[in-house]
């Protein structure tokens, strides 16, 4: 079954309308920080349930730089083959956005973390969804919100106690190289994918992070999977992609998440630090393993 699931983000989601077998009226969120996360906007998303009458599981999925055109192939169908409902946020249609893959500044990570914690209060109140059991899973630009609504603060900020939480985090191919406060507490299991070979995100940085948090008692880990490069799970051959924005060399230090904002359109562009270009190239063993590996996570962390 599928629905279309409408949400308004004032920053954070309030109320829920559409062509969807349920009518939805959420609570406000907490109050956001004074700094802004961005302009309200509405945004949509896709809920499909798999066989049976529930309540199942979900997973919210969160697109990459190039918005919603490959997670529901790449994943839904394998998904609720195994028992999960899918949800996903389509971050861009909503702001007018085409892409951010060519400039990052457009809408950043963390400017999204309303549309994601705004996902799992509505799948909360959905009666066919269990709401102690959702899981949040990203994809490169959905791979570093996935990162940062994993966060304590995030937790804290969104969903404090009473509300819906995530049960468990799943980045795929996530930047990992900012270091700021909040990151060093997570408020649920985080399980990261990513390739060895990807120039674009690179596997160390995460794969130092997740052995610091491991090392400080977090439920922090990591797959890195051999020679698959960026998007191994839904790209199509082995694509370079001259034009897009590359922050690899980029590690920013800054006192706070909310640091992780842009600073504004006066600021002069991206940093120096910011390259073009970037390989994508699919990998179907890599694909294979990391589809095996989720679902034993799946199976571990959301029973």
């Amino acid at each position: 079954m599928r629905a279309r699931l409408r949400s308004i983000v004032l920053p954070a989601l309030l109320a829920l309308g559409g062509c969807a077998p349920d009518s939805i009226i959420l609570t406000p969120a907490p109050a956001m920080p004074e700094t802004s996360l961005g302009a309200p906007a509405t945004l949509s998303g896709e809920l499909a349930l798999p066989q049976g009458s529930g309540p199942f599981p979900a997973v919210v999925l969160a697109h990459g730089c190039n918005g919603e055109r490959n997670t529901e192939r790449a994943w839904g169908p394998t998904l609720r083959s195994w028992g999960y409902a899918t949800f996903i946020i389509d971050s861009f249609r909503g702001r007018g956005i085409e892409e951010v893959c060519t400039n990052g500044r457009t809408l950043v990570p963390l400017q999204r973390l309303p549309d994601a914690y705004g996902a799992l209060r509505l799948l909360a109140a959905h009666a066919r969804i269990d709401p102690e059991r959702i899981a949040l899973m990203g994809f490169s630009h959905g791979g570093a919100l996935t990162l940062l609504a994993a966060t304590a603060w995030a937790k804290e900020t969104f969903a404090p106690a009473g509300q819906p939480a995530f049960r468990a985090f799943f980045p795929f191919y996530p930047n990992c190289n900012a270091e700021f406060p909040e990151r060093r507490r997570v408020s649920a299991p985080v399980r990261i994918h990513t390739g060895e070979a990807d120039d674009w995100t690179p596997a160390k940085p995460c794969a130092e992070l997740a052995a610091a948090l491991k090392d400080s008692g977090q439920d922090v880990a990591i797959s890195v999977y051999p020679g698959a490069h960026h998007a191994f799970d839904q790209a199509r051959g082995y694509v370079y992609l001259p034009n897009v924005g590359n922050g690899a060399g980029c590690f920013p230090r800054v006192p706070g998440i909310l640091g992780l904002l842009p600073s504004g359109a006066a600021s002069g562009g991206p940093p120096t630090c910011v390259k073009r270009g970037a390989t994508i190239a699919g990998n179907p063993q890599a694909a294979a393993d990391a589809r095996r590996n989720l679902r034993v996570q799946l199976d571990d962390l959301m029973k």
